[in-house]
């Protein structure tokens, strides 16, 4: 994905426990997991080093908004804004396919 809607409401709802480093930890994850379009990987240290904080940091943040499954850390809410988003692709390119949008008449 190359943007995703950000739900201010929501965000700050869920996120207002967090410390600051916490709450980047959390944004940043949430970019990689939109920009991956793919489950956080497993190797904690890692995702660390990637989104670029601390390890124990991540670890907490991943325990508190994702779920450890056999293959990385999953979020719903994520997976359902990839789903939503890639639906559009694909109608945007069947739109395409048939030449776009008809022209305003001038």
């Amino acid at each position: 994905m190359i943007w995703y809607k950000f739900h201010l409401g929501d965000y700050i709802t869920h996120t207002t426990h967090l410390s600051d480093a916490e709450d980047l930890a959390y944004r940043r994850l949430l970019d990689l997991y939109y920009m991956s379009e793919k489950l956080i990987p497993k190797d904690i240290n890692w995702v660390a080093r990637k989104i670029g904080l601390d390890a124990d940091i991540v670890e907490a943040v991943l325990a508190d908004f994702f779920e450890l499954r056999d293959d990385g850390y999953f979020n719903k809410r994520c997976d359902a804004e990839i789903t939503k988003y890639n639906k559009q692709v694909a109608v945007n390119r069947e739109i395409g396919k048939r030449g776009g949008r008809p022209k305003n008449p001038v």
